[in-house]
């Protein structure tokens, strides 16, 4: 049996647990990179001797980190606004 033919009886929908898969995974990489942001600011700061700043790196780190998170909880923010709209 596929995944895909598995149905959600609570809602007569056909749930595909890899596209919710997919969702989780951008997340994790998102998060990742966000946080790999401040690895980098390490290395030019004390590793370069460069004269950066934590307020360059905060945006790039946050542009990562929220939008990770979201991704990662996508399943109950979905549930949350489907309560929300019924």
């Amino acid at each position: 049996m596929d995944r895909r033919d598995v149905t959600d009886n609570h809602r007569g929908k056909a749930v595909d647990d890899r596209e919710r898969d997919v969702w989780r995974v951008l997340g994790n990489i998102l998060l990742v990179l966000g946080v790999a942001v401040w690895g980098l600011y390490a290395v030019l700061r004390f590793g370069a001797g460069w004269n950066v700043t934590a307020g360059q790196f905060l945006p790039f780190h946050l542009a990562g980190v929220v939008p990770g998170a979201i991704l990662r909880r996508h399943r109950f923010f979905s549930k949350m606004v489907g309560r929300l709209r019924s």
